[in-house]
Order: C-alpha cells, then structure tokens, then sequence
C-alpha cells in the first residue's frame, strides 16, 4: 500500500486493510460529535449527589480547543479544574469536568463554551471510553457498509494513536518533544513558533517567518492573540533572551511534548509488529525509559532515534515519564450506520480518526 505523506509524520508505518480510498468530508464542527461514557455510560446520565468532595460539570464545547477550555474555566470558576479526557477541538464534545466543592457556580455560557453543575461526588469516575457520532458527506455509503460489516465481524484495529495527538493544524508537537528529550532548547522552542505551515491563516505563516529571520519584536505585534502558547514562549524570549527560559514559560505542560513523541515512537512500534500479534483482545505495547523492558522492535527504533536509558527523564525540567503502555489493538463497540451516519463507542484513548482511516484509508488531514 503506498502510505500517505501524514501517516509517516506521525509515525504510522503501515495499515491493517488495505482497502482503496473512499471520498468523504465530515462537516466539522457540527459532524463530530464526542460524549464522554462514565461506566459505558453517557456521562449525560451520571447522576451527582446533594453532597460530596467534588463539584461536577458537564463541559460542552464547539470548535474550542481543550488547553483554551480549561484555562477559562479556571478563571471564571475561580478554582482548579480538574479533567478525565482531552477532547477533540474541532468538534461538537459533551465531558465530565469537576473541582473541589462547594459548586458557586450553577451555570456559564460563552463563544463555544457551555458548562452545566449536575451535582457532588466523593470519588473519581470510571471513564470507560467515549461515544462518537460521525456524519460523512460521501457517494460511497455503500461500500462503508460493506467495510463496516466486515469490520463487525473482527471489531479490532490497531490502536494507533491519532493525528490530533500531534496537532491538528501543525502536527509538531512530537517534534517538539524529540527536541526536549535531547536538551535542545533552541529547535523545541523555535519547532513551537517558527515554521509555518501552509493549513496556517497568511497573517500567521508572515509572524512565523519573521521568527525564522529572529525579527521576534515585529513577530509579536503582529502575531494574532489567540496563538496564546506562541505569544507568551516569544514574549519571554525577547525578555530573557534565552530559549531555555523562553521554553520554560510554555503555556502548555512541556510533559504534554513528551508524551506526544512517545506517541510517535507507540506508532511506529506498533505499525511494525501488529502483524505478528495474536491476542487482539489481550495484548499490550510499550514504550519505556528501561530499555531493558524494551522488545527488539522497541530497541531498533530506539536507536534510529538515537535514544538512551532514561531519555523520558528530563530533570532540569521536572519531566519524568517513564513509559507509555497500551493496547495494541482497540475493540469497535455498538458500530451502526444509518444513511451518511456513524456511531460506535472506543474505550478510553482511543481515537475515532484512526478508525475513520482505517474504514476509508483517506488522509487523516481530510478528516481531522
């Protein structure tokens, strides 16, 4: 099969099916929408109690990215908000979100935002997985529900981990991660604000370029406000003038960068033994900072990364993480189509892209 261009930017290596490409678009926001499940459950339907230690929200948010999220409702609840998933940004999503009572906020609504109290709770929640509800504008409904009858009857696919994990519009943030586990500050920092892409609006791949030229002053004034992440990271490099520094003041956890290349290294693992695999059902893959919990495979890829004992431990910046395990395959549940319409529920940390790619081996960029 020739891979798309994106697969390998990610680290997906190859595909289970290898079926033609299907012609489809999902109308973003509206056409993705993603439920949090509670105990496989709609979190919808949780019920919260008059009392307890936690104040619980229903979170619904459209087209607004997960980080933006809950930097507003710090804000305006005044209080830590704590979260058990990262929803998809370009989306229509409904989450469970709680902080420590009392709740002195009943309701908040804003541009994209809606955030509902539905009562207390006194210990974490079982988050089971998510519920997706898929519309596909495509002429080729008939041959989705032959695969999605052949997919039925094997409900597992590789548990590749999506696109979105490594940015939507600037799939970098693996990058970024790279750059921190080999303490190079300057390309972590400058893979974070320089480097325009061409999905980018013009006013932005200009403020990019002038980084590229270390024209940072003129970079900043015309950088738009919502690139929060970008603007405080060269804010604190004009100030301090050190890309450490600059890195340090990442609005975003810089943990978040590693996990994301330990993403990309999962993928490519995976992409290379799923194959040999057997037990769908039971089987797990890991990326670890021991190497001698490592597979061959993992040992392989780790040295064309040129990666040591501990690279997932970066002290100066007080990141430790020291493995990444999963599934190696995620099993499809309650799959049904009905016209131009898919539903199906993943378990937790599974992404509907890579079923979506999987199903119409299309480029994720065309659905993501």
């Amino acid at each position: 099969m020739t891979l798309n261009y994106i697969d390998n930017i990610v680290g997906i290596e190859s595909h289970y099916y290898d079926w033609e490409e299907i012609n489809a678009e999902i109308p973003r926001p509206d056409g993705f929408k993603v439920t949090e499940e509670i105990s496989y459950k709609s979190c919808e339907e949780w019920k919260g109690n008059s009392s307890g230690k936690y104040a619980v929200y229903i979170l619904e948010k459209k087209d607004i990215d997960h980080f933006t999220a809950i930097s507003i409702l710090n804000k305006v609840l005044r209080k830590k908000v704590h979260y058990i998933g990262i929803k998809d940004a370009n989306a229509i999503t409904k989450q469970i979100v709680y902080i420590n009572s009392p709740a002195e906020i009943q309701e908040y609504e804003n541009s994209g935002l809606k955030l509902t109290f539905i009562g207390y709770a006194n210990s974490k929640f079982n988050h089971t997985g998510n519920i997706f509800e898929i519309t596909l504008n495509t002429d080729s409904v008939k041959e989705i529900e032959n695969r999605i009858s052949i997919i039925s009857k094997n409900p597992y696919l590789p548990a590749f981990i999506g696109y979105q994990r490594f940015g939507t519009r600037r799939p970098i943030t693996h990058v970024v991660g790279y750059y921190i586990v080999q303490r190079d500050w300057y390309n972590a920092v400058m893979s974070i604000i320089s480097f325009p892409f061409y999905t980018e609006s013009e006013i932005m791949r200009k403020s990019r370029k002038l980084i590229q030229e270390h024209k940072y002053e003129e970079a900043l004034e015309i950088m738009p406000k919502k690139f929060k992440q970008e603007r405080i990271i060269l804010r604190n490099l004009i100030k301090f003038g050190n890309y450490y520094q600059a890195l340090k003041s990442s609005f975003i956890p810089l943990s978040f960068y590693v996990e994301a290349y330990q993403s990309y290294l999962f993928n490519k693992l995976l992409s290379r033994t799923m194959k040999k695999i057997e037990d769908k059902e039971n089987s797990y893959l890991g990326i670890y900072s021991d190497l001698s919990k490592c597979s061959q495979e993992c040992k392989e890829i780790y040295k064309e990364e040129n990666l040591s004992d501990n690279a997932f431990k970066i002290d100066e910046l007080k990141i430790n993480k020291p493995k990444l395990e999963r599934k190696a395959f995620m099993k499809i549940r309650n799959l049904k189509i009905n016209k131009n319409q898919i539903t199906f529920a993943l378990d937790r940390g599974m992404y509907a892209t890579v079923f979506l790619v999987e199903l119409l081996n299309i480029d994720a960029r065309k659905i993501t």
